[in-house]
């Protein structure tokens, strides 16, 4: 199903774009006729907000006494990235080989999983403050208070991991209490896992995050997005030859419309019915700049020439890296697959 899945949206978005064939070639030829510099430009901006990541993942690790440098987290960042966008799945592959490294360089189960879920919640909740950011701004009438309750939950997340953390004592009540009424519920002994989950909570004695660091880590997850947004930009630029203002103009958007935009091809993207999101992230990318104010052959060529660097170009990349550093310790799709269900 991971790979006939792909296959079947791939189809049934040929069918349909079959009847636009003059206005894809339209977009193609803006692609040649981009400029070079603001390709070039989009394509470092890329890799810029996954260096972003790797800051957050370093600072992270480090709250938890696993010190590592940046060099190492920026190539575990750029392989995993370059994993769950070539394969069906392949988010779970990158998930191991982030976990599996992680482990390698002296960080407790614990801290992988918490450095895990607190980069994903900080970067969840940047980008719902994002998409109402650029609502607000653009005045777009669409259901925005949709996504209130996703960030409140998000923020809340945040603050309760936060807490965890600095609180592992109380955790450990908690898991006392709790943990023999749950296994009565499951009709087995009341102290199943109790000392398995105590043992890991007294793991988090270890993670040291004051609310600075956590400030600091929780920016370079918005400079992650920021960047990413900023390569978006520069392809519109680097098509239209011009940049995107804060007062829209005739077939341009404004910086509010380009967050917009962005913003949407994410939501598309979370389903990873296809590596990549490819297929429904073009779709949303190219719909939503239509809808602030491009014209379709434009909104054509900047997704395009912004998936061409973001998508294939850091891929590429990635796959370097992951030949360079990662290869050499025998980390391939087997041994991924086979420590896929362990996790």
């Amino acid at each position: 199903m991971r790979w006939l899945i792909p296959l079947v949206i791939v189809a049934v978005l040929a069918a349909v774009l079959h009847a636009k064939v003059d206005f894809i070639k339209e977009g193609l030829g803006e692609v040649r006729s981009a400029d070079p510099v603001g390709v070039a430009v989009t394509l470092l901006l890329s890799c810029l907000s996954l260096f972003a990541m790797g800051e957050v993942m370093r600072l992270l690790l480090a709250a938890g006494g696993t010190r590592t440098n940046l060099r190492h987290t920026t190539e575990l960042v750029f392989a995993a990235n370059a994993w769950s966008t070539s394969f069906p799945g392949g988010q779970a592959l990158a998930t191991v080989l982030s976990f599996n490294t992680m482990r390698s360089w002296g960080a407790s189960v614990v801290l992988c999983s918490w450095q895990i879920v607190v980069s994903g919640t900080l970067s969840t909740m940047w980008l719902v403050c994002l998409g109402l950011a650029a609502t607000f701004t653009l005045g777009a009438s669409i259901p925005i208070w949709s996504l209130v309750p996703t960030l409140a939950i998000m923020c809340l997340l945040s603050a309760l991991v936060y807490w965890a953390t600095s609180h592992p004592r109380a955790l450990a009540r908690w898991a006392r209490r709790i943990i023999p009424k749950i296994n009565r519920l499951l009709r087995r002994e009341p102290a199943a896992g109790l000392d398995c989950a105590l043992e890991h909570i007294h793991q988090l004695d270890a993670v040291e995050l004051s609310k600075g660091k956590f400030a600091t880590a929780a920016t370079w997850s918005l400079a992650n997005w920021a960047l990413d947004i900023a390569a978006l930009i520069a392809a519109v630029g680097a098509v239209t030859g011009a940049l995107p203002a804060l007062h829209a103009e005739t077939n341009h958007t404004t910086i509010a419309g380009v967050v917009l935009a962005y913003v949407s091809s994410k939501i598309a993207g979370t389903v990873q019915a296809t590596p990549g999101g490819l297929g429904p992230v073009e779709a949303a990318l190219t719909a939503t700049l239509v809808a602030v104010g491009m014209t379709a052959v434009g909104a054509v060529g900047t997704v395009l020439v912004y998936r061409m660097m973001s998508l294939v170009g850091v891929t590429v990349i990635g796959w370097i890296v992951h030949a360079m550093v990662f290869a050499r310790r025998g980390v391939n799709a087997k041994t991924l697959a086979a420590e896929e269900p362990s996790r």
